[in-house]
């Protein structure tokens, strides 16, 4: 594969166990907060549905309006979560990955991409692929 030339950096979000969503829904708040349009890829549809009715719910005084994407007309919500196609529907500038992507230079168009690390088998080698794919990875702790 050639090596691209990206700009964007990608910030693994190390967990200390094996749930995501709550981190997910947090990160996706901040940065709906500081105003930056953002896209939450996640593979699957049932899943991507849930994290959807949660990211309404996970926490009292949080308000973060978003749609669920299928990657199928438009949507120009500020935050999409977006299950099958990965796009920026919404003219976001960033990308939270919920699930691994089978191809990490589909994240290439966004400029900030967040990426979650749990300890379990299936996040092990993510730091590699990013580097792999051309990207510059940086690492933070939960919640950073």
């Amino acid at each position: 594969m050639p090596e691209l030339d990206l700009v964007a950096t990608v910030t693994l979000h190390r967990l200390a166990g094996t749930k995501k969503a709550l981190e997910a829904c947090r990160l996706v708040e901040k940065l709906y907060l500081a105003g930056t349009r953002t896209v939450v890829w996640i593979a699957d549809p049932g899943r991507a549905g849930m994290f959807d009715a949660y990211l309404w719910t996970f926490a009292q005084p949080s308000f973060v309006p978003h749609a669920l994407w299928n990657g199928q007309g438009a949507c120009d919500d500020p935050v999409v979560v977006a299950t099958g196609v990965l796009g920026s529907t919404n003219g976001a500038s960033a990308l939270v990955i919920v699930d691994r992507l089978a191809d990490p230079s589909q994240a290439a168009p966004f400029a900030e991409i967040h990426d979650f690390v749990a300890q379990g088998p299936e996040d092990e080698g993510k730091k590699e692929s990013w580097e792999q794919a051309g990207f510059t990875v940086q690492e933070r702790g939960a919640g950073g």
